[in-house]
């Protein structure tokens, strides 16, 4: 008999930051938060998600979707979420679809562990057993220095084949900062850097003239995410464009993919509509050989489910010899909902880290803990 939905839940989540606020050239946060969605089965298997957004609105939004597909299956009910976000195109996307991202995901997960594979599995089945992770830190501190920054720089990114920081600052501070990055990293790691969209088109270019000498990975997010058209005024620099984690749905991807304005799409499953819409955006990178890097800045759910993802990114255009991997996003600041939340986290060993083989997406909620971020208690 096929397992029908009995109940939604949605578990609003908040940790706050114990060693200070930290974030990006776009404002910092004091805390993290987030939402935990679980599917029920009534054949006692349990699905987990996780939303994006503030976590009253995404609780409310989650709930109002819920009685839609209570005694569905897991496959009618991923099919019944299609039509909600068709029908609540009024509603625009943002939140909306954050909502239904976090409810797609937990069906995935659930449809795992009633299959007993693992969600890379039930996606179409590993290409890799392993992935290789970036450390995304360098973060903006508050009256933190240059110095601060470099101290940051050998704790976090120690045993990471490459680092991610955050700039926008400015020109000049951006430049210090790369400069130090890359005497930290040495010249065998790869170097990314962000800019959070904080931005214009002449600051852009400016930076990008720059950063030939420093052998950057990808300049993330140069511009904001609504500036498609600034896209095509930085294609004439010798610098790879990383963007698409503010994007929601897969269809602002697609001027990005068929216009080539940029080398690697980032989408968030916690916010893009999920598994679903992740693995549309997979096959519509690899039609257009662009490659595929997840961003993850939630909790150890979103890490989880970002890491199936990840497992299952065929090897496109590669045969025998793999020349570039799919990174894997791996946030190093200080975060309880993604070092704590689960009974065993991901983690880093020897510059890799292993997917899990368990069903789903391969993790447990620590529930003594849950029970202790939850702020609906």
């Amino acid at each position: 008999m096929t397992p029908k939905i009995r109940s939604l839940e949605a578990i609003p989540l908040r940790y706050e930051c114990q060693q200070g606020s930290y974030g990006s050239a776009r404002g910092v946060v004091s805390h993290r938060e987030s939402t935990l969605v679980r599917v029920h089965l009534d054949s006692a298997e349990v699905g987990i998600g996780e939303a994006f957004g503030p976590p009253v609105v995404m609780t409310n939004l989650v709930q109002e979707i819920g009685p839609l597909l209570l005694g569905l299956s897991v496959e009618a009910a991923l099919s019944e979420l299609v039509r909600i976000s068709n029908q609540g195109y009024h509603r625009g996307t943002g939140l909306f679809t954050a909502a239904i991202s976090g409810v797609d995901a937990a069906l995935w997960d659930a449809m795992g562990r009633i299959a007993g594979l693992s969600l890379a599995g039930i996606l179409g089945g590993r290409a890799r057993e392993v992935v290789t992770p970036y450390a995304s830190t360098g973060y903006v501190r508050p009256g933190s220095d240059i110095h601060e920054f470099r101290d940051l720089m050998h704790e976090t990114s120690a045993g990471f084949p490459g680092a991610k920081i955050k700039c926008g600052l400015g020109l000049a501070a951006d430049l210090e900062r790369i400069q130090v990055a890359r005497d930290v990293l040495g010249t065998d790691r790869h170097l990314m850097v962000d800019i959070n969209g904080n931005y214009t088109v002449d600051e852009a270019r400016s930076l990008c003239r720059e950063l030939d000498s420093h052998d950057v990975t990808w300049l993330e997010e140069p511009l904001p995410p609504e500036d498609i058209e600034g896209l095509s005024r930085l294609r004439a620099y010798d610098v790879p464009i990383a963007t698409g984690e503010s994007l929601f749905t897969r269809y602002p991807f697609r001027e990005l993919l068929t216009r080539g304005l940029v080398s690697v799409i980032q989408p968030d499953v916690t916010k893009v509509g999920g598994v679903s819409d992740m693995r549309a955006l997979i096959d519509m990178a690899r039609a257009w050989s662009v490659r595929v890097s997840p961003h993850v800045w939630g909790g150890g759910v979103a890490l989880a489910t970002s890491l199936q993802i990840l497992a299952y990114i065929p090897d496109y255009p590669y045969s025998t010899n793999v020349t570039t991997v799919p990174w894997f996003e791996f946030d190093r600041a200080e975060n309880g909902l993604r070092s704590k939340l689960l009974r065993q986290p991901i983690e880093v060993s020897g510059g890799e880290v292993v997917v899990p083989d368990s069903p789903g997406i391969g993790v447990e909620i620590d529930e003594e803990y849950l029970n202790y971020v939850r702020i609906d208690k």
